[in-house]
């Protein structure tokens, strides 16, 4: 699926602070704990869930625990767009059935949503390149002779190595399967337009890393390449995996496992991570106000 990025999300303040009072006050929420699970309990987690809690404990816990309600942002609802209209596209170009430009671009005016945009010029930019981004993308997939194995697909596995069950889920936006061997790849709303930057966000990606891992314990070794494209750019990062990229992810996800069967979820505040976090404005811990 696209991965927005994480400014994507602001917390509705009001909402948010009223969340608070209601579950616990803010002053004792991020203090407060939750007895830990059963060692042998079984865990699902998906990429997103691996990838919040490695970057902040707490973080995790408003939002996969505690469930803290945030509003919708507006590169959510864009990125959204594009990526049901992309699927749209490549789940008919499966099936052999051809999708002109036009009906495409109607797709997109149809799940277009009108929320958390910041002026009427604001919202009609952001649809021009949308549609500019979408354009793009037709006219590449019309000129290549690649169609895709499989769009959305689900999967989920048991990983070994774990106290209890952990399951990790989730769907490929893309799966190809080319002479060379299998490529999964991810379509991306971010704007990245130089082809270093795009390698180096495959090569770096714990989604991808993860991705890769779920693949050789399905297929009995690692994908051939993992590739990001990016949308409105049309730039392709693509990325080999190694063996030392699967045993990162697996360390990831038995940390986490670990971490959320222990009930481990102190702040890890950062100038970094805490930038770009929903939570900023309601967290005592927040590094983004120093």
């Amino acid at each position: 699926a696209l991965d927005l990025p994480r400014e994507a999300t602001r917390p509705f303040r009001a909402t948010v602070l009223e969340e608070l009072h209601r579950v616990a006050g803010p002053a004792t929420l991020a203090e407060q704990t939750e007895p830990p699970l059963p060692a042998d309990a079984p865990l699902e987690l998906s990429h997103r869930q691996v990838d919040d809690y490695q970057t902040c404990p707490l973080k995790y816990r408003y939002i996969h625990v505690l469930r803290v309600p945030i509003r919708r942002h507006h590169t959510v609802v864009y990125g959204e767009a594009l990526h049901r209209v992309v699927e749209h596209y490549l789940r008919r170009r499966v099936a052999g059935l051809y999708t002109p430009l036009p009906d495409l671009l109607d797709v997109f005016d149809r799940e277009w949503r009108n929320e958390g945009f910041l002026t009427w010029e604001h919202e009609a930019a952001r649809k021009a390149a949308g549609r500019g981004a979408l354009t793009r993308f037709w006219h590449e997939e019309e000129a290549s002779p690649e169609r895709p194995a499989h769009v959305e697909r689900e999967f989920g596995v048991n990983l070994p190595g774990t106290s209890g069950l952990t399951r990790v889920r989730g769907r490929w936006d893309r799966v190809d399967e080319p002479p060379e061997g299998p490529v999964i790849i991810d379509y991306k709303s971010s704007d990245v337009r130089e082809l270093a930057r795009a390698d180096s966000r495959a090569a770096e990606s714990l989604q991808l890393k993860i991705y890769g891992v779920v693949w050789r314990e399905m297929f009995g070794r690692l994908p051939a390449r993992v590739e990001l494209r990016f949308l409105e750019s049309g730039v392709v990062g693509r990325h080999v995996p190694t063996e030392d990229d699967a045993d990162e992810a697996m360390a990831g996800i038995h940390a986490t496992a670990a971490g959320i069967r222990a009930r481990r979820f102190s702040a890890t505040p950062s100038h970094q991570a805490c930038r770009y976090c929903a939570y900023s404005q309601i967290c005592p811990y927040t590094a983004s106000r120093d």
